[in-house]
C-alpha cells in the first residue's frame, strides 16, 4: 500500500517537474485534515500516515536538491561579487584577498588597504568584505540590509551626490526593510502559532489523564488469561472510556489551530514568492550579482513546517497504541 502510494506520488510529481516543482503541487497533495480524528480505527490512521510520509519524503527531497543547486552556485556568485567589489573600490584582486585573510597582514598594511577604500565615494568595512568569503542567501541578505543602512547615512551627510544615486541608494535602503519586514511578520505569526500548539501539549492535564490510562492499561495487562473475563472486560471498557475522554479533550484544540496554521500556510505562498524576489534584487543591487534562484524554496519550506504539524493530527488518538 505504502509502496504503490509512494509510486504514484512519485510518478505524479515527475510530471510536474518537467516545468518547475511549485509549492502548491505540494500543500495539495498532502492528506487533509481529520474530520474526526478520535473516531478513526487504526486503518485509518495507517492510510494517513502512509500518504502523510510519501508526500514528507518528496518535500524533504526536492528542498534537499534546490540546497545543492544552490551550494553549487555558490562559488560562482562569490567570485562574482568580489570581481564587483574589486572594481567598485578600486581594488586589485590581490588586495581584495588580502582583505579576506587579513589574518596574514600587518596591522600597518591592514590600515593601508582600509583607508585606500575608505577614499572612495562609497563605503565598505573590512569586516563586510571578509564575511562575502561564507557568501549564502542568508549572509548576501544581512551584509546587502547593513550596507544599505550604511549608505542611507551616506546620503545625510553628503548632499552634493547626485539624485540619480540618491534614488538608487534609497530604492536598496527600501527593499532591505521591505524584505525586514515581511521576514518578521511571518515569523511572527509563525511564533503565535507555535506558542499555541505548546499551551496545548503542557496542558497539565494532560500528564493526570496519561497517567491514568497507563495504569489502567498496566491493570487490564494483569487480568489476561486470569480466567476473570468480567472483571477484564470492565477494565477494558474503562480504559477505552479514559483514552477516548482523553482524544477528545485534546483533539478538538489541536485541529483547530492546525487547521488556522494550514490556511496561513497556503495564504503566506505569495508573500513567500515576492520575498525570494526583493531578496534577488537587494542582492543585485547591492553586490551586482545576479542570484540564480529557483522560485518556490521558501514556500516548499513553509509547506514542510506544516506537515510536520499535520503529523500530530492523530496524536491524542491512542487506539492500538496503549
Amino acid at each position: 500500500m505504502k509502496y504503490l502510494l509512494s509510486l504514484v506520488l512519485l510518478t505524479t510529481l515527475n510530471v510536474i517537474s518537467l516545468c518547475q516543482v511549485k509549492p502548491e503541487a505540494f500543500i495539495g497533495m498532502l492528506p487533509a485534515i481529520p474530520g474526526n480524528a478520535c473516531a478513526d480505527d487504526i486503518d485509518d490512521k495507517n492510510i494517513f500516515f502512509d500518504k502523510l510520509d510519501s508526500m514528507s519524503e518528496l518535500i524533504e527531497n526536492e528542498l534537499a536538491n534546490r540546497e545543492e543547486e544552490s551550494d553549487a552556485d555558490s562559488e560562482e556568485l562569490e567570485n562574482e561579487a568580489m570581481k564587483n567589489l574589486a572594481n567598485k573600490y578600486g581594488l586589485s584582486q590581490e588586495e581584495l584577498e588580502q582583505l579576506q585573510n587579513d589574518e596574514n597582514l600587518s596591522e600597518e598594511e591592514q590600515e593601508e588597504l582600509i583607508n585606500k577604500v575608505m577614499k572612495k565615494k562609497d563605503d565598505v568595512s573590512l569586516k563586510e568584505v571578509k564575511n562575502l568569503d561564507k557568501l549564502d542567501e542568508e549572509g548576501t541578505e544581512a551584509w546587502s540590509e547593513a550596507l544599505g543602512d550604511q549608505k542611507m547615512a551616506e546620503i545625510q551627510y553628503d548632499s552634493e551626490k547626485n539624485e540619480e544615486q540618491q534614488l538608487e541608494l534609497k530604492s536598496s535602503y527600501e527593499l532591505g526593510v521591505l524584505r525586514k519586514h515581511l521576514s518578521d511578520s511571518l515569523k511572527a505569526i509563525e511564533s503565535k502559532f507555535a506558542q499555541q500548539f505548546d499551551e496545548i501539549d503542557k496542558d497539565p492535564d494532560q500528564e493526570k489523564m496519561l497517567a491514568n490510562i497507563m495504569m489502567l492499561s498496566e491493570e487490564a495487562n494483569n487480568l489476561v488469561g486470569e480466567g476473570k473475563k468480567t472483571e477484564l472486560d470492565a477494565k477494558v471498557n474503562e480504559l477505552e472510556s479514559e483514552m477516548d475522554a482523553y482524544c477528545r479533550k485534546f483533539t478538538p484544540k489541536y485541529l483547530e489551530v492546525l487547521r488556522r496554521y494550514e490556511s496561513y500556510t497556503k495564504s503566506c505562498l505569495p508573500v513567500c514568492y515576492r520575498l525570494e524576489k526583493i531578496i534577488a534584487q537587494h542582492t543585485k543591487l547591492q553586490t551586482g550579482v545576479e542570484m540564480k534562484y529557483n522560485p518556490g524554496y521558501l514556500g516548499i519550506k513553509k509547506i514542510s513546517d506544516y506537515s510536520k504539524k499535520l503529523r500530530g493530527a492523530y496524536k491524542y488518538n491512542l487506539k492500538k497504541t496503549i
